[in-house]
């Protein structure tokens, strides 16, 4: 009788047949995520367990869903196999964290406007000094009393330090690298929205002089990140 393959080894396989469709090598991958190649053979082996951040950020890189890697798993009850943190569901148990980078004010405000009057449960938390930005996202909790951002909304003209430079730092730390980084701008130049989706940028909110404009925008994009999609720490 021929022996199923593990969990683990299921999705190394899913992740293996992923990279090979898109023609990367496992280096090439590893330098993506940040690790060794050899890290990348073991996940692909099943040799060691993806955390749930890992898996998101590969699922990020071969532009799948997560759930992908599971997609016809020969365990019946696959979620009862997996440690209650690891286990994706879509019911959201608190508000959407948002940390918002701005340093406008009155950028600031018409944001929460438009959230609370697109009526998504929202929790932002703005900082307007994006040279403390990696102090914040690496210490959150322990230092600032703060949950971990479910998504950051991220203006490119910021002082001391560009959006594009801080989002380059976001998603070269392995921890952070997981955490959908949308990018609020008043003007959308070409290279500069190339360079950012070359970063994994989630997408683009342009600001606009029309309020209701702007609403309408901002309200599809945190209906999206809070009911339509599944978020890790939901």
């Amino acid at each position: 009788m021929t022996q199923q393959p593990s969990i683990e080894q299921f999705v190394g396989n899913k992740i293996r047949e992923r990279r090979k469709l898109l023609k990367l090598n496992q280096t090439e991958l590893a330098t993506m995520l940040g690790i060794s190649y050899q890290q990348v053979q073991k996940y692909e082996s099943g040799a060691t367990t993806l955390t749930l951040g890992r898996l998101m950020h590969i699922a990020q890189i071969l532009n799948v869903q997560p759930n992908f890697f599971y997609d016809g798993a020969p365990t019946p009850d696959m979620a009862g196999q997996l440690p209650a943190s690891e286990v994706i569901t879509k019911t959201r148990k608190r508000p959407l964290q948002v940390l918002l980078i701005e340093d406008n004010s009155s950028d600031e405000i018409l944001f929460k406007n438009a959230v609370e009057q697109c009526g998504i449960a929202a929790d932002i938390h703005c900082m307007q000094q994006p040279d403390r930005v990696m102090d914040f996202l690496q210490n959150h909790d322990a230092k600032h009393g703060r949950p971990r951002p479910d998504v950051i909304v991220l203006d490119l003209n910021l002082p001391k330090i560009s959006g594009i430079e801080l989002l380059r730092l976001i998603k070269k730390n392995q921890q952070l690298s997981d955490i959908p980084v949308m990018i609020l701008t008043n003007s959308i130049r070409v290279q500069e929205m190339q360079e950012c989706y070359r970063l994994h940028g989630a997408g683009f909110i342009q600001k606009s002089i029309d309020f209701d404009e702007f609403c309408e925008d901002v309200a599809t994009a945190m209906k999206y990140w809070a009911k339509t999609v599944i978020l890790p720490a939901a």
